[in-house]
């Protein structure tokens, strides 16, 4: 088999959950990892990180490698993955709660994909649906891998047959989203240990009302019914705990009637604004927030999130 062209594959920043929607609502960013893959059987497989002299985690914590071959496993019938050099430019942090391992877990998952189309083109190429859910399978929850590929604010869960639905969306322009991005690392495995095992029946209720409620706001784009979306008694109290600077930031948030939810497990904090109220908010907002993560020596990046509508971007040279 002759080896694959270069295929270069850019994959979005997704924020998970967005409050009430635990493990089933995401949406995606114009912010972006870019992983270089290149084919020379001479060198076989190497991977390199922009602005990195060592790369932090093992062949066997590679999730691009993983879920590379994991495809071949599924839809190729166990065929050797031809190894390759991938450079990576990552502009979202490890463990930041913006969705950096789904970022690798499509792009590996792609990558196999299109040397499926180019090199297999005899064995039948799984269905859109099937891959969807296949890639969702590998992290346990779709609600990072489904917008990363397809973009958009995506609603999404697997369904009792061993397939997955999804509902994808245009979040408003009406509302300004800003993130809040703390220098710390949250794993999600490990924020997962800190919720409870059982929930009440009023609090699951209070769930599905407010999942409603996201769909009501992407539909009439009233701020005031995205306030009400992102309320969570699931596990942003639980998450928040670990966050000392939220006890500061919280009142501020609710004083100036602005919206706020984790981006996955954390530490990442989005801010929602009204747009036409940015200019009359945003500065005054800021110093506030500057102000409180001065006081607990706590470094960080605030910028606007753009939405992505969408996903994957790939170039074969």
């Amino acid at each position: 088999m002759k080896f694959p062209k270069p295929i270069s594959i850019s994959v979005p920043a997704t924020s998970a959950n967005l409050g009430p929607g635990f493990d089933i609502l995401g949406m995606a960013w114009k912010l972006y990892n870019h992983f270089d893959f290149r084919f020379d059987p001479a060198l076989g497989y190497e991977v390199s990180i922009k602005g990195l002299d060592e790369i932090p985690f093992s062949q066997d914590d590679d999730l691009v490698l993983s879920s590379y071959k994991k495809y071949f496993s599924l839809f190729l019938n166990g065929e050797n993955a031809p190894q390759y050099q991938c450079k990576m430019d990552l502009s979202l942090p490890l463990k930041g709660g913006l969705g950096s391992s789904a970022t690798a877990v499509v792009a590996g998952f792609c990558l196999a994909r299109e040397i499926h189309k180019k090199d297999y083109s005899h064995i039948p190429l799984p269905s859109e649906s099937r891959f969807i859910y296949e890639l969702a399978m590998i992290e346990g929850h779709p609600d990072n891998t489904s917008p990363a590929y397809l973009g958009g604010f995506v609603l999404s869960y697997f369904t009792e047959d061993s397939g997955i639905k999804y509902i994808k969306k245009k979040f408003p322009n009406s509302t300004s989203v800003f993130a809040l991005i703390p220098c710390a690392e949250i794993a999600t495995n490990e924020s997962r240990k800190v919720l409870p095992n059982q929930y009440s029946r009023e609090d699951v209720i209070f769930q599905m009302t407010r999942i409603a409620t996201w769909m009501q706001f992407l539909e009439n784009k009233k701020f005031s019914d995205l306030s009400l979306a992102l309320q969570d008694r699931m596990h942003t109290s639980y998450r928040l705990e670990c966050l000392t600077f939220m006890e500061d930031l919280l009142p501020v948030i609710k004083r100036r009637q602005l919206g706020f939810c984790l981006s996955g497990s954390g530490p990442t904090i989005l801010i929602f604004m009204e747009r036409k109220k940015v200019d009359q908010q945003l500065d005054a907002f800021f110093r506030e927030m500057d102000d409180i993560m001065q006081k607990y020596n706590m470094d960080y990046t605030f910028h606007k999130l753009i939405p992505d509508n969408t996903g994957i971007k790939i170039k074969r040279w």
